[in-house]
């Protein structure tokens, strides 16, 4: 049985931006993230120019390597500062495996470098 989620190793994103939500799924193990990541910081910096009054951002990421972790860095640290304009709120989900603890330490320092919390929401495993 083919199974497609093992050969793309581009995340795949979804931005509702009329309701405030940027979703990045699935895993993010290309070889030249540098090649796929800058239009999408640019979205969000042009999102965050004009941000929904609240604004969520949800990552669920089974995988991901260090190149592109860089590359999400940034876009938290955009989503995170949308929280100093005026009457909007920001939320950041990250969801994954509790047995991963590489990831859940990266959530801890992650918002530890943005200054902003991030909810570290663990997989419901059967």
């Amino acid at each position: 049985m083919f199974n497609s989620d093992l050969i793309n190793k581009n995340p795949k994103l979804i931005f509702n931006l009329n309701k405030g939500i940027i979703k990045i799924l699935g895993q993010s193990t290309m070889t030249e993230p540098q090649d796929f990541y800058p239009s999408v910081i640019n979205l969000v910096e042009e999102y965050c120019k004009n941000p929904h009054q609240t604004t969520k951002l949800i990552i669920d990421l089974k995988c991901y390597n260090s190149l592109s972790s860089r590359f999400l860095l940034k876009i938290i640290e955009l989503i995170s500062h949308i929280k100093y304009q005026k009457g909007r709120e920001v939320k950041i989900e990250w969801h994954f495996d509790p047995d991963d603890k590489g990831i859940a330490d990266d959530i801890k320092l992650f918002s530890k470098i943005v200054q902003f919390k991030i909810e570290a929401m663990c997989y419901q495993l059967a």
